[in-house]
Order: structure tokens, then sequence, then C-alpha cells
């Protein structure tokens, strides 16, 4: 935004002052000096980048967080926030803008000013015509249509023009492509977590003394198809350097095994069991608190006994965190192991898990039930309004593209009206002079979208570091469909640009413009 915003303001600046060439040449020979020339372009880039500043601060540290606190508000207990400013990002993109701005215009005014009051009175002198790469690429040049040859030509003779319109459209395809990375990625978060990595469909706890109690619920029960008795509580794992998390240890039975209940894999994707004296970690508490496989970490248990352990392997989960650990394992840290929970599979008999669930919540000395069904309900609902940012995202891609796209087209119609009224003296309608100056557009939205589609992928590979919350590990995914989307939407914006901008086609006058001021 900052490289593309400041692109577009020196290219306005430098249109502005290049327009206003007779009238810098009257201000000259009226007894002007170049100082008070320059003055006023300087003021009016100043103030024209100061207006944006402010107006981009208000957006930036009132608007748009209050847009995403609204989502926050939905998915966290917040007592409240506060919005403050950021001398550091609001002073400094303020600087930037303006000293960038500012610079501009000095450097346009410097190259008129230069020009003596009668050169600039008279119209610039239009830019010479080059030859191409294509036209050294015989049996392609030689195929191509007359004016297929001319917009060749245009393309690479306005390379500034150019360059603006590809990087603009690059940008807005990369920040498309950013947007629907965020949506695909929550999309995918809850079938990786509720079908892949958890498998069981109940997790239900009491307190150990009444473990058998519990087993005699789902003993028998011809609502469960299988179950595995387990110790569940809540630890703080701590690193070498005193950072503490709080997470879940599971500790498993020696006669019994998680595969079908908890899905391990390995970074690697590689499926793993629990063996021996094996302590597993989910890889997102592993990245929260900077270990690795093979590190040393404590962990602290209810009663505040800290006991120091390695961490055998890192395992993939996506939503909270778990320490999965052997019976064998735990007695050796932490003394008798003292099973408290079951994990349970329901049988198709069950055809309401979320019911079933609560019926179980009601038995006697049940403390909890865990149910993933419902689990994933509540996180649909909440993750439904991610999609606000992907809408932000979009529209701030809008915008952008429209900056880009109009300044530029309205600037290559100014830049070459003696040009467009000269083919309208030769014969052509209003639709063929639209197309002869769209197709220049279309070609390089073309272009942009192309280099915007790796450097979009580039930057939705930033959101597992950017987004590195302790409860979510968001694995990065981009559909697609996506691409066909963003590309769509890229495309699409650059359309209504040259449908808006075809008015100014429409009513160049080939009279007034192919006057000689001779």
């Amino acid at each position: 935004f900052f490289i593309v915003a400041i692109l577009i303001g020196l290219t306005t600046i430098t249109r502005m002052v290049e327009e206003d060439r007779g009238l810098i040449g009257t201000y000259k020979a009226l007894g002007f000096t170049d100082r008070e020339i320059r003055r006023k372009y300087l003021l009016y880039a100043l103030a024209a980048s100061l207006f944006g500043s402010i107006l981009g601060g208000v957006c930036g540290f009132v608007v748009l967080p209050g847009i995403i606190f609204v989502i926050f508000d939905t998915m966290y207990l917040l007592p409240g926030y506060l919005l403050q400013f950021d001398i550091f990002y609001g002073m400094g993109g303020a600087l930037l803008f303006v000293t960038g701005i500012a610079a501009a215009a000095v450097i346009a005014c410097k190259a008129e000013l230069l020009q003596t009051p009668a050169v600039l009175m008279r119209p610039k002198a239009p830019r010479s015509g080059s030859r191409v790469f294509l036209e050294y690429i015989t049996p392609i040049w030689s195929r191509l249509s007359f004016l297929n040859k001319v917009t060749a030509r245009n393309l690479f003779r306005y390379k500034k023009r150019l360059f603006m319109t590809v990087s603009g459209i690059m940008g807005c395809m990369a920040l498309l492509l950013f947007g629907f990375a965020v949506k695909d990625s929550v999309t995918d978060l809850l079938p990786r977590q509720y079908g892949q990595v958890y498998q069981y469909d109940l997790m239900v706890v009491s307190s150990a003394k009444d473990n058998e109690k519990l087993l005699s619920y789902v003993e028998g029960d011809m609502d469960v198809s299988e179950f595995l008795n387990v110790q569940i509580s809540s630890v703080k794992l701590i690193n070498a350097s005193g950072d503490e998390e709080s997470v879940q240890l599971i500790v498993v039975p020696d006669e019994g095994t998680l595969d079908s209940y908890i899905h391990l894999e390995d970074l690697d994707g590689n499926d793993i069991s629990l063996l021996n004296d094996e302590v597993f970690v989910t890889r997102n508490a592993a990245n929260v608190l900077g270990f690795e496989a093979g590190d040393m970490v404590e962990i602290q248990d209810i009663d505040l006994k800290r006991q120091e352990t390695q961490v055998s392997a890192l395992v993939k989960n996506y939503l909270g965190n778990n320490i999965y650990m052997t019976r064998a394992a735990y007695e050796k840290l932490f003394g008798a192991y003292e099973p408290n929970g079951v994990l349970v599979k329901l049988s198709d008999s069950c055809t309401d898990q979320i019911a079933y669930a609560d019926e179980m919540e009601k038995k006697d000395s049940v403390l909890s039930v865990v149910s993933t069904e419902e689990l994933r309900e509540e996180f649909t609902t909440a993750f439904a309004l991610i999609n606000m940012v992907v809408y932000i995202v979009i529209v701030m891609a809008a915008c952008l593209a429209f900056v880009v796209l109009f300044t530029l087209s309205t600037t290559n119609i100014s830049e070459r009206c003696r040009e467009l009224a000269t083919i309208k003296v030769l014969g052509f309608f209003d639709r063929e002079v639209h197309l002869y100056v769209n197709k220049e557009t279309l070609i390089l939205t073309a272009i942009g979208i192309v280099l915007g589609i790796p450097l979009g992928y580039a930057f939705a590979q930033t959101l597992t570091y950017v987004l590195n919350m302790p409860s979510i590990y968001l694995a990065v995914s981009l559909y697609g469909s996506s691409y066909l989307i963003a590309s769509g939407l890229s495309f699409g914006f650059a359309l209504i640009v040259d449908v808006i901008t075809n008015r100014s086609l429409d009513h160049i006058d080939p009279v007034e413009a192919l006057k000689s001021v001779e």
C-alpha cells in the first residue's frame, strides 16, 4: 500500500505540473520567480499528503480496530479495549507520504522551470517511438495485425504507465489472495481438528475417586461403540526461559492406545503412536514457547509439582494445546496414575450427539462433558465472522485497483489526446477507440494478475507466523477457486474502470484537440 500510494502520488503530482506547462510559462513571463512558482505546487502536495494522512490515521486507528474488535468480542470474552495512537506508524507513515510526494513536486517543477517561457507555452512534444523486443521475434511479430503491433509498441512506449499498472494490479491480486487465504485456512480448521485429529465423539471427565462410576455409565451402553479410560488434567508447560502455557494433559494406560481416538502425526505428516516413556507435545505449544523435539521442558501439575522431561516428538494440532504421555512416563514424573476420564466413540444408533452429551452431563459424579460436534458448531458460528476480514481486504484491494487504474487511464488519455483525436478523424468509431485504448489496460491487468499470484501466495504463507496465537495453529490453505475468484475480481475492477473512462474518450473533440498553437 505504501509503495503503490507513493507511486500514485508521484504520478498525479507530476501530471498536474506537466498539464500546467502553459500556466507556468505565463507565470515566468509575468516575472514570477522559480521559487514562487515551485511553492504553489509544493503547498498543494503538502496539503494533499497531510489531509490524506489524517484521514488514513482515523481509519487505521479508529475505524478498522472497531471492526476487528467486533469479531474478537464474538470469539473471546473481553472486558474492554483501549484505542491508542501509535507514533511510529502514524507519524512515520505520514512523514513517508509527505516526503515522497513533496519531493515529486520539487523534481517535477525543476524539470519544467528549466525551460524558457516560450517553450513552456507550447504543447509538449510527444514521446518518440522505439522498437520493442517482440519486433526481434519475427515469427510472432509478422503474425500480429497492424493494431496489435501498435498496442505492443504503446505498452512499452509508456514505461511508467506499464510499471505502475502492473504493480498496482499485482498488489491488488496479492491482497485478494491474502484475504481468501484467511477464509480458506479458517474453513479448514474445523475438519482438520475434529475430523483428522480428534476422532472421538465425547470427552467425559469425573474425579479420580469416581472413575469406576464413570466407567459404569459407558460400559454396556448401546449408544457407545468403544471408549478409552485415561487420565485428563490441566497442567502448565514451562520452557527453559521460564515462559509458561496452560495445556491439557492426557495420560494413556499402558494397555491402551490413542490411535482410534486421537490421530497423532509428526510435523512431516507421518503417523506415530505413544510408546514406552514417550512424551508428545502439540506443535502450537512448541511454537509459542520456542522449543523443539528433543528439548527439555518442565511440567507443573495441579499440585504445583514440577518435573523436567524430554519432548519425544511434536504432533499436529490446530485448536488448543495438549501433552500426551504413557502411564509409565507419568508415574516416573508424578507418581500414581489415577484415571478420571473417558474418550468415547458413539455408535450409529446415537443420532444426536449433543443431546446425548447433555444427558451424560446430568449424571452423578460427571464433572464435564465435551462434545466434538458441539465444539464444531460453536467454532463455525464464531469463525463465520472471519469473513468480515475477507470483505475488508476485498474492499481495500478494490480501492487500490480503482485508484491505480483510474489515475493511469485518465493520465493515458490526456497524454494521448491528439493521437486519439487523429484516429477518430481517420474514421474510427467510438467502440473501436474504446477497444484501442482499453486493450492496453486489460493486457497490463492480465500481466499484473499473473505476477500477483506468486506474490499473494508468498503473503499467504506468512499467516501462520503473523497470527501466532497460543490456542490456534493456522495452517495455510488456499483453494484453486480462490485463485480464480481473485483473478476475476481484479479483471472485473479493470473492466469497470474502462467503462468509466470510456466517457472521457467519447468527449474528445477532434477539432479542439488538433488545433495548432502556431
